[in-house]
């Protein structure tokens, strides 16, 4: 693996948790700190160490190089269809009640826009960084810093519990496989941040309900197996899709 890589590597994640845990830092010395933008800032810090780091090092268009400039395709059918699959066994299988921000959809549009600034960077850019190692190492390197990541994320803006980190920890590990491989499919952070949008918002219907998070873990398990399978059959389109030019 060459310097340039590994540098540009070090660089992006220094950008991205020096800002999201400065901010919480930041938060929590000094409490009359408006809390919603210092999450926005911590929510952005993947798309501004992705553009920073294309500007230095990259010749290509940004829009190009994140996915998002492709149009929209079958995967993006896929990406709706799967977190409404997932909705529908648990509500055939629990009475759940929703958390009354989850009816809002100011809220809904939230979710996204963090998804998608999150995709843009983690997957559209530093993903790509990772061209040289095979799928499944690569994904589960890049779910593990991002479940890393969100820990203060989740503990100072949204005053999550403990066990509320180790689920949303696995939920990442879980979920970035198969983020990956539709990134790569459709080449589009668009449309992985609308399957995150759409298992996020389930993976925090389940949250209350313990039987109900096993089964929307025992899902992601599923869903990474059909990933496994797809990927065996056609391992070529994700390769080809995280060229660096």
């Amino acid at each position: 693996m060459s310097a340039f890589e590994q540098r540009t590597k070090r660089l992006f994640l220094f950008i991205v948790f020096g800002i999201a845990w400065g901010c919480a830092a930041l938060a929590l010395a000094v409490p009359q700190t408006p809390v919603l933008y210092l999450a926005i800032f911590a929510a952005a810090s993947p798309l501004f160490a992705a553009y920073t780091l294309h500007l230095s090092n990259y010749t290509d268009s940004f829009f190009t190089h994140v996915f998002l400039s492709g149009k929209p395709n079958v995967w993006w059918i896929v990406a709706v269809f799967v977190p409404l699959f997932f909705c529908f066994v648990l509500l055939s299988s629990f009475m759940l009640i929703a958390p009354a921000l989850m009816t809002n959809p100011f809220i809904w549009l939230l979710v996204f826009l963090a998804a998608l600034l999150q995709e843009i960077g983690w997957r559209g850019f530093f993903l790509k960084e990772f061209t040289r190692l095979p799928f499944w190492q690569s994904s589960l390197i890049v779910g593990a810093i991002i479940a890393c990541w969100h820990i203060p994320v989740i503990l100072v803006f949204f005053q999550g519990s403990d066990w509320h980190v180790l689920l949303l920890a696995a939920y990442f590990l879980l979920a970035s496989a198969p983020l990956s491989f539709l990134t790569a499919t459709s080449k589009s952070s668009i449309a992985a941040a609308l399957m995150q949008t759409g298992l996020f918002m389930v993976f925090w219907l389940s949250v209350p309900y313990l039987q109900a998070v096993i089964v929307v873990f025992a899902l992601l398990l599923m869903l990474n197996g059909l990933v496994m399978l797809a990927n065996a059959v056609y391992p070529s389109l994700y390769r080809n899709a995280f060229v660096v030019k």
